[in-house]
């Protein structure tokens, strides 16, 4: 009989409860720290003043260095867009092996300065330190939000293989109302850091979201992810100028080689960063202060100049000072400013 009751509710994969796989997988105690993963996300949109498609892979090899530590890894970038009349690609990636780091671009790679990669990685640390240092490192944690909740009509698809793992297989809708409740407890609790997101605008998504898809494949023996994917159907409010009919969107991570040891090497005859960045136009002087700010205001560039030497300890200091004071982007971008003190 209670075999029957299993099969009734999704069975296979050992007859696990869909849920309590998903709960195992999104609080596992044991963190992904290393192993290969490979991103892809596309658009399509039709009908409207510009439809089309975008695509964007994402892939490599990562390994952690410990709390605080700036990673290794070696992750290549690709993206395609097709409008119809016009179309784009390009690729990339991003290399560090601990102590340098190097972009590619084009099939160039480029050797970032020391003292600016020494500078970005103490900026770094400073505020993983920062971010660590409450009673939780997890925003997601400290809201008790649990992306476990997102989903619903949860299923246990049975064993799959991924990336020569046994994995469990568990399937389910988007929960599109639970997943706005919880984006707007994020939202408010990062409040102006974030430019005080409209909560109405999150409300619409409710709407907007006409239906989503989501797989998840936990590793049968360590409840670790190691896939996710999404397909979600949209449709944009009535009577929003210039926009598609409909918009589909396709996302899906894959991990591997999980928590195996991983080497990094530097690339051979790396030119010099300056190099790629005067071909674009770009004032090598001022990478140093924009590298600084977008670490310190999520991503808005300082409007003063700045260095690239190593900060000092004093003015790492009165920046750790200034963090723990700070609310919002143009505070943020303050304290940015005194690690060139």
């Amino acid at each position: 009989m209670s075999a029957l009751l299993v099969a009734a509710c999704g069975g296979g994969g050992n007859g696990e409860d869909p849920q309590q796989v998903l709960q195992q997988t999104f609080s596992n105690p044991t963190p992904i720290q290393s192993g290969t993963f490979d991103l892809d996300l596309r658009l399509e949109t039709s009908g409207g003043d510009n439809p089309g498609s975008f695509e964007a892979k994402l892939g490599g090899k990562f390994a952690s260095q410990g709390p605080n530590q700036f990673p290794k890894f070696d992750i290549d970038v690709s993206v395609k867009a097709d409008s119809g009349s016009q179309s784009l690609s390009g690729t990339g990636g991003l290399t560090s092996t601990g102590d340098q780091a190097f972009v590619n671009y084009q099939g160039t790679d480029y050797a970032v300065p020391q003292q600016l990669y020494d500078e970005f990685t103490a900026t770094y640390a400073q505020l993983q330190g920062q971010n660590s240092s409450g009673k939780s490192s997890s925003l997601l944690k400290a809201l008790n939000i649990s992306p476990a909740n997102w989903l619903s009509d949860l299923k246990n698809d049975g064993t799959a293989d991924v990336e020569g793992t046994k994995t469990i297989h568990i399937s389910g809708s988007a929960n599109v109302p639970k997943l706005v409740e919880d984006l707007k407890a994020i939202a408010q609790r990062a409040g102006s850091a974030v430019g005080n997101v409209d909560l109405q605008q999150l409300s619409q998504l409710n709407d907007v979201v006409q239906s989503g898809d989501i797989d998840v494949y936990s590793g049968e023996n360590d409840k670790l992810l190691r896939r996710f994917q999404v397909h979600a159907d949209l449709k944009p409010p009535p009577g929003t100028p210039g926009a598609p009919d409909s918009l589909t969107v396709d996302f899906q991570l894959n991990f591997a080689d999980v928590n195996k040891p991983e080497t990094f090497n530097a690339p051979a005859n790396a030119q010099p960063l300056s190099n790629l960045l005067q071909s674009l136009g770009v004032n090598p002087g001022q990478l140093g202060s924009g590298l600084r700010g977008s670490l310190g205001n999520g991503g808005a560039l300082p409007e003063s100049g700045g260095s690239t030497t190593a900060p000092s300890a004093s003015g790492v200091q009165a920046y750790q000072q200034c963090l723990s004071q700070a609310s919002g982007s143009a505070e943020l971008q303050k304290c940015a400013d005194l690690l060139g003190q």
